[in-house]
């Protein structure tokens, strides 16, 4: 089973940024690769100011917007 999934996260001091999820795990894309991360759990909290402030995005959308197309 594929548990991975990318997030574009909308809230106003992250917006537009990528995040893969694989699981319980968080990364972040840098310098060509993707790197490990926290995220905030507010995402997913719903008394949280930023949470649900995020789309589910395909591959290959994640990929266009890191690579600017």
């Amino acid at each position: 089973m594929n548990d991975t999934r990318f997030l574009k996260l909308t809230d106003y001091e992250n917006q537009g940024t990528v995040i893969k999820q694989e699981g319980r795990q968080f990364f972040g894309y840098e310098k060509g690769s993707w790197v490990r991360r926290g995220l905030s759990l507010g995402y997913f909290y719903p008394d949280a100011p930023e949470f649900d402030c995020y789309e589910v995005i395909s591959e290959k959308e994640a990929i266009g917007l890191l690579i600017g197309e």
